[in-house]
């Protein structure tokens, strides 16, 4: 067997948590595994996958630690799958802002000429919510109408999504 040395096993999400309960029974090294959503998050609660659920509980308890990447995620872990709250920790999905050009010259000028930009980044799915996002959209506009809404992402709704702007007849203040 070939031997690794290391300090801590972190496991991100369900699909890996059996892999990182392996690792931690065969090492003895302490595991954490992140949470970025739960079954109930990605079903939006409409009937869980009760072997995901499993895994997700077996990871979750076995863990010296977990990560969560928000408190709605860290509630969701401490009310359906009972960890204790002092073993959660949440630390938000971030980013290394000098690793990023700025502004792109066309988001700049709008910025200039007034416009307000609201930004969703995310995968464009149920458990993101950008059917929401779009409806909400056409509500600032009714308010405030220089505003510009740029979704950057990619999913199975995206379709929708775009026909959803263009039946709510803002598509020239949605940028994909």
């Amino acid at each position: 067997a070939v031997q690794e040395n290391f300090d801590v096993i972190h496991a991100h999400d369900w699909l890996s948590f059996p892999a990182g309960l392996a690792a931690k029974q065969a090492s003895d090294k302490p595991l954490v595994v992140h949470v970025h959503a739960t079954e109930f998050d990605r079903t939006g609660g409409a009937g869980i996958n009760e072997e995901v659920y499993k895994i997700e509980q077996e990871g979750m308890s076995a863990a010296d630690a977990v990560v969560a990447v928000s408190q709605w995620t860290k509630n969701m872990i401490v009310r359906h799958y009972g960890i204790r709250p002092e073993k959660v920790f949440v630390i938000h999905n971030g980013i290394e802002a000098s690793d990023y050009r700025p502004w792109p010259d066309r988001l700049t000028a709008l910025k200039r000429a007034g416009g307000r930009i609201v930004l969703f980044v995310g995968r464009v799915t149920l458990q993101k919510g950008p059917d929401y996002f779009i409806r909400a959209a056409k509500r600032v506009l009714e308010l405030e109408p220089q505003v510009y809404f740029i979704i950057v992402g990619s999913g199975d709704m995206e379709g929708q999504v775009i026909r959803e702007a263009a039946a709510l007849g803002i598509t020239d203040r949605v940028i994909f």
